[in-house]
């Protein structure tokens, strides 16, 4: 029997193994066989990519669709997922009502709007969404929530929510006690950061009148205060035999404690950073457009980033891209403390990630592959995503590592009117994305309608 295409002629990137030159065949969305070029086999379509390095799709496990913007617009502009290599999305939301109310809505809006495959995170804010796991985890097969550590003491108080969780240290444990007891696939993402500290440095900098600008907001959220929390995650992680993600690590004071207490994370612990610790600092130019909660740190920081996902430390990467406009940014004002948090960034993350981590530092392909791709589809339970072998979706970022272009809004195809990475010339854009054994990327255009994506039910 024919398959449907197959790839030839590529250098294929397959994490944790290397760069291979082999050929690989597709038939009905998934990967049915990986071949040696001399190897004969009928296809009824044959990709050349001679001169190419053909990635596995990207799995972005981090990002807030539906913040700034309804979840409708957001789903509509993730076509610039794919025109950077990612065919995976894990959309992070958090609600106060039901979830089994709430999420029907946004899972239907996803199957009709997506371009790319994609899957969500939510966020425990209420015993009501404790009391209803199992049923959540069993109807929609969702299996990975996320812990606020810098919403502590606030969901009744700021937030006004009358049933809100404390998400306190004790909260914490008996919500990683009740994942066990439901599977130990489940996943709890956690955002670490010391928030009296944090609150009480904003206080103080307010009164004292401080500039403005991103050493203003750095200094608001030291690297020690997120390590801190850190620390106490890992513990009591630890006490109970959890299974926890650490979200977007900044500071090389964190990348210290991981270094120095291996038997704090030596299973079930992941730890996620973004490509913007590891490419922007306090001193960027592009100033406050790259606000962020945790915020960008030093170049020692990112530098330490650096190092932890060399050796290992630092698992994956994600973008925590939250869609959004430069007014929507500074509609409150142009203050640092006045800007909100967040900026687009998903479509360069791989450009980025080659330029960045392989042509600058000498990281391998491979590990790069790893950590935008394998890393995070492990994870997040993604069995059939962020691999190139035989029953594997058939996802791929088909690579030119010797094209240069400047990152803007439009390469990207994005909505928003601005990028924190605007003006960077960089390697390594897709030439081609393919989805499920389906081209949606040719020559860096998409190519397909709106509503192409699948949502992804996980199995515990």
């Amino acid at each position: 029997m024919k398959i449907d295409l197959l790839i030839t002629n590529g250098a294929v990137v397959f994490p944790k193994q290397g760069v291979k030159n082999v050929n690989i065949g597709v038939r009905d969305g998934k990967i049915v066989g990986i071949f040696e070029n001399a190897e004969v086999i009928e296809a009824n379509e044959i990709l050349d990519a001679s001169g190419l390095h053909v990635f596995p799709g990207l799995v972005d496990a981090h990002e807030h669709l539906g913040i700034y913007n309804s979840v409708e617009e957001d789903f509509l502009d993730t076509k610039q997922h794919a025109v950077g290599g990612v065919t995976t999305v894990v959309n992070y939301d958090r609600q106060v009502e039901s979830y089994l109310d709430f999420f029907p809505r946004v899972q239907a809006i996803g199957e009709k709007n997506s371009y790319i495959d994609f899957t969500y995170s939510l966020g425990i804010l209420t015993e009501q969404h404790l009391d209803e796991l199992e049923e959540t985890v069993e109807r929609f097969g969702l299996t990975s929530f996320k812990f606020f550590r810098n919403y502590e003491k606030q969901l009744n108080g700021k937030f006004k929510i009358s049933n809100g969780l404390d998400l306190s240290s004790y909260d914490l444990m008996r919500i990683l006690e009740k994942f066990k007891s439901v599977s130990p696939k489940l996943l709890l993402a956690v955002h670490c950061e010391n928030m009296d500290i944090n609150r009480s440095l904003i206080s103080k900098y307010k009164a004292e009148g401080a500039e403005d600008g991103l050493r203003t907001w750095s200094l608001t959220s030291p690297g020690f205060a997120e390590a801190e929390s850190l620390m106490s995650t890992l513990y009591l992680n630890k006490v109970v035999g959890g299974n926890v993600y650490i979200v977007h690590l900044t500071s090389a004071a964190s990348v210290d404690v991981l270094e120095s207490t291996p038997w704090l994370h030596e299973k079930g612990v992941k730890v996620e950073t973004c490509a913007h610790y590891l490419s922007l600092t306090e001193d960027s130019e592009v100033g406050l457009d790259a606000k962020v909660g945790p915020p960008v740190h030093s170049q020692h920081d990112a530098d330490r980033l650096w190092e932890g996902i060399k050796n290992g430390t630092i698992n994956a990467i994600g973008t925590d891209h939250v869609p959004s406009s430069r007014a929507k940014k500074y509609g409150g004002g142009e203050g640092v403390f006045d800007a909100l948090y967040g900026f687009p960034s998903v479509g360069s993350l791989l450009p980025v990630m080659i330029t960045e981590g392989h042509i600058k530092r000498g990281l391998p392909l491979e590990r790069i592959a790893e950590i935008t791709s394998y890393e995070p589809a492990e994870s997040f339970n993604l069995t059939s995503k962020g691999k190139i072998e035989v029953g594997a979706d058939a996802d791929f970022a088909i690579v030119d590592l010797e094209k240069k272009e400047i990152i803007t809004p439009e390469r990207m195809h994005s909505v928003a009117d601005y990028s924190v990475f605007e003006g960077k010339e960089v390697n390594g854009w897709p030439v081609y994305t393919i989805s499920r054994g389906e081209m949606i990327v040719k020559d860096g255009q998409p190519v397909m309608d709106y509503g192409r994506g699948s949502y992804i039910r996980r199995s515990i």
